[in-house]
């Protein structure tokens, strides 16, 4: 295969693997699952995992923090949905903080952003999803 600048192939760019963090912390009496990166087919199950567990735990309140995500793609609009569903199930508030345009345009364009409790920032999120508990 021919190389590209600095001996770095195209396999070697098709071989990248989208990455994505979480961390989980309690603020104000909810529980924050923060997501960092690309939230795509290689991520979402990672990101899927956390979520499933902090909910497992069974907080007052759920707040997933999307400022750090940088690619949202089709199956996060999914998860979206789909965790909403499982926090109303159990009786969980939810809520979504971001202000992010790289998550918030597909949220606007698809309408789910209609179905969803969205706060700019953490602490909003967290009272509104406390509040909706």
């Amino acid at each position: 295969m021919a190389a590209w600048h600095d001996g770095v192939t195209m396999s070697d760019q098709i071989e990248a693997v989208a990455e994505v963090t979480t961390a989980v912390e309690s603020r104000g009496g909810a529980l924050v699952v923060h997501v960092a990166g690309e939230v795509d087919m290689d991520t979402c199950d990672d990101v899927r995992a956390t979520i499933v567990e902090a909910l497992a735990t069974d907080p007052a309140a759920l707040v997933l923090d999307l400022d750090g995500v940088t690619v949202f793609g089709s199956i996060g609009l999914s998860l979206l949905i789909e965790v909403r569903h499982r926090a109303e199930a159990r009786r969980i508030g939810f809520a979504v903080a971001t202000d992010r345009r790289a998550v918030l345009r597909p949220l606007t364009e698809t309408g789910v952003i209609d179905l969803l409790v969205l706060r700019a920032d953490v602490d909003e999120a967290a009272a509104a999803a406390l509040a909706a508990a």
